[in-house]
């Protein structure tokens, strides 16, 4: 198992009720598999900030993974003490 930080904003963080966090992931697991998990572990409705009603992902939330940006679709293999920051959008006026 390894370490990942993770980092929330807007409204994943109001969802989660923390500015960060941390988890334990298996070492093959990808940045799409942690998504998921967070999914099962933060619950539906930070799953639907997320993701839409057809698990596509929504990518008007950003995701920055050791103050690098990345997308979605990249295939990252996710290693010991990284850093993974969720962005969602900011509304407001």
């Amino acid at each position: 198992m390894i370490t990942i930080k993770l980092r929330f904003t807007a409204q994943l963080k109001d969802q989660v009720g923390l500015a960060t966090d941390t988890v334990l992931v298996n070492e093959t697991d990808t940045l799409q598999d942690l998504l998921s998990h967070l999914v099962e572990k933060y619950g539906n409705d930070f799953g639907t900030i997320l993701f839409d009603e057809n698990e596509n992902y929504r990518h008007s939330n950003l995701i920055v993974i050791n103050q690098i940006q990345e997308n979605y679709e990249d295939d990252i293999t996710l290693v010991d003490g990284m850093e993974v920051t969720l962005m969602s959008p900011i509304s407001g006026g």
